[in-house]
């Protein structure tokens, strides 16, 4: 057998390897995604600076659970996993930013029933989502309500810690054309600090909220499905602009939730499932 034989066949099982290494590295990037991402849940903590924020907010802490999604995909026990784990971060208020669950109404009751067991001194506040709306959104308010969550939609309240006062609003989904601004902000002290709890991230970008000072938001499942280098396909669609962390702009701020759930297959790829802690603090 001559020399360049031999090299032609060493080329041939060199390329044979690669083709097999990227069969066994693409089965192996499948397992994960759909046995060990999505239920490999992350607790994150950030400090978030607040200008103006009353001395007694000053290391408030805010725990968000978001898009739960209970469904055919995701089990009760997972729910179940998700609330323990919020509840061991003992936060000052829970915030829930929508989509409990998905497709069907049988799935709310037991949902919520799990998100009931969380408390926190200052209470368990909520929004809904897109995903509430399509399953019913009038059920779903009164499993919350009954279940002792406050239910936000296009409200706003005072939180209270002594003699200061924080602005807590809450809005209906953008997406369904449930947002009501007026009602969300009536009210509202434009000149003192206010949290906004917004399922779409994508009210951002709407002059509405040019004066809050954190809005709180979920919906975009820090994309699901995200590759190195690349990020998340759906950042192409406008109103996944935003995708997940903390973005600034013109003194407003808006914290995206990877969230906890899925919708539409069963997998999750570089975009762990979160339960967010945020910690508030006074901006120097």
């Amino acid at each position: 057998m001559t020399e360049r034989s031999i090299n032609t066949i060493n080329r041939r099982q060199f390329v044979r390897s690669l083709a097999v290494a990227g069969v066994v590295a693409a089965s192996s990037a499948t397992a994960y995604a759909d046995l060990v991402e999505p239920y490999n849940y992350e607790v994150t903590e950030r400090e978030i600076f607040i200008r103006d924020l009353p001395q007694g907010f000053d290391g408030f802490r805010i725990t968000q659970v978001s898009d739960v999604h209970h469904s055919r995909i995701v089990s009760i026990e997972e729910v179940r996993r998700v609330v323990v784990l919020a509840q061991r971060t003992r936060p000052d208020m829970f915030a829930l930013t929508g989509d409990y669950t998905t497709l069907s109404r049988r799935f709310i009751d037991p949902c919520v029933e799990e998100l009931g067991r969380l408390s926190a001194p200052e209470g368990v506040w909520a929004v809904l989502g897109n995903h509430d709306h399509k399953t019913g959104a009038q059920p779903t308010v009164q499993a919350l309500e009954e279940a002792h969550i406050n239910v936000i939609d296009n409200r706003n309240t005072i939180i209270r810690r002594g003699v200061d006062e924080l602005q807590l609003a809450g809005v209906g989904d953008w997406l369904w054309a449930k947002d009501d601004w007026g009602k969300a902000l009536g009210g509202v002290d434009q000149n003192r600090p206010t949290i906004l709890l917004s399922h779409q991230p994508h009210v951002f970008d709407l002059p509405h909220t040019k004066n809050v000072s954190l809005i709180l938001s979920g919906h975009t499942h820090g994309g699901q499905i995200s590759f190195p280098l690349i990020g998340s396909p759906i950042q192409i669609i406008k109103q996944f602009h935003y995708v997940r962390g903390l973005y600034k702009k013109d003194g407003a701020q808006l914290y995206v939730s990877r969230g906890t759930g899925m919708i539409g297959v069963p997998l999750r790829f570089g975009a762990r499932p979160e339960i967010a802690v945020l910690r508030l603090r006074r901006a120097a």
